[in-house]
Formats: structure tokens, C-alpha cells, sequence
């Protein structure tokens, strides 16, 4: 009788530190139901206060199912706590070679994270702001409905 007593607290244990979220920041910003244009940037502030770990950063997408590409381009401008800028373009796979959506479906929603940046340590404290803007080639984008970062310690 003791054992099982222990082996369930020790499954209950276990199941709530699976549970745990490791992130440091996470945010999702909804896109316009009009769609996204590409002079709008979906901005996150994140405060950084370790400059010590590795970390690293996510970039998380929803499409509906509506979305017509199977990938996404995106302009990411990261600027430190210190006013230094990188500015990125990087290529989102949100469909299969056969048009089969990635990732994983919420109804008629499909939502990717994407590795954006690995084994990144932050060089000073303070704020980061993290402006994402479409790169496709139209100046109104349709089809996704949410854009995030997600930045966790280095796995």
C-alpha cells in the first residue's frame, strides 16, 4: 500500500514539473482580420535581466487555413537595450512540399514555432525590442492570424 502511495506522488510530482514553463518571455500578437500589411511591424518589448545563460529565441506563427503560400518571409529587427540593431530576413516553411500545413492544427488554425536564434546570450540587461514585419510580396497579407516570440533557456 505504501509503495503505490509513493509511486503516485511521485507521478504527480513528475507530471507537474513536465508542466512547467521554462520561458522567459513569451507573447503572441493577433493579426488584423483586414490582414497584415507590410509597413505594419508586430513590436515586442522583452526585458532582459540574465546576461549570464544562453537562450533561445522562437518564432511562433499561426496561418488559418486560408493562408495561399506554403511559406512566410519575414523582416526581423532585433535592437539591444543599447540602441544597436540587427535587422534579418528569414524563410518560414508553414506548408509542405505538397501543400500539407505544418505544425499543429487548432481547428481550422495551424501554429508553428520556429528556431529563430540559438545559444544567444543577451550582452547587456535591459529592453530588447523585437519588430517583426511580413516580407511577402504583396502589400496586404491574409491568412495569418498571429505572430510571436517565445525565448527560453538554451535547450
Amino acid at each position: 500500500m505504501m509503495k503505490s502511495k509513493l509511486f503516485g506522488i511521485l507521478c504527480m510530482i513528475i507530471l507537474f514539473a513536465s508542466c512547467t514553463d521554462s520561458s522567459i518571455y513569451r507573447q503572441s500578437k493577433a493579426i488584423a482580420d483586414e490582414g497584415w500589411n507590410k509597413d505594419s511591424a508586430v513590436r515586442f518589448i522583452v526585458p532582459v535581466a540574465d546576461t549570464v545563460n544562453e537562450f533561445d529565441i522562437y518564432i511562433n506563427i499561426r496561418n488559418k487555413n486560408d493562408y495561399p503560400y506554403q511559406n512566410l518571409y519575414l523582416f526581423v529587427e532585433t535592437t539591444s537595450s543599447r540602441g544597436i540593431s540587427i535587422a534579418d530576413t528569414i524563410n518560414l516553411p508553414v506548408a509542405d512540399d505538397y501543400g500539407k500545413w505544418t505544425g499543429k492544427s487548432i481547428s481550422r488554425i495551424w501554429e508553428n514555432r520556429f528556431l529563430f536564434r540559438k545559444n544567444i546570450k543577451f550582452a547587456n540587461s535591459g529592453q530588447y525590442t523585437f519588430e517583426i514585419r511580413q516580407g511577402m510580396r504583396h502589400d496586404i497579407l491574409n491568412g495569418i492570424s498571429d505572430v510571436g516570440i517565445e525565448i527560453n533557456p538554451e535547450e
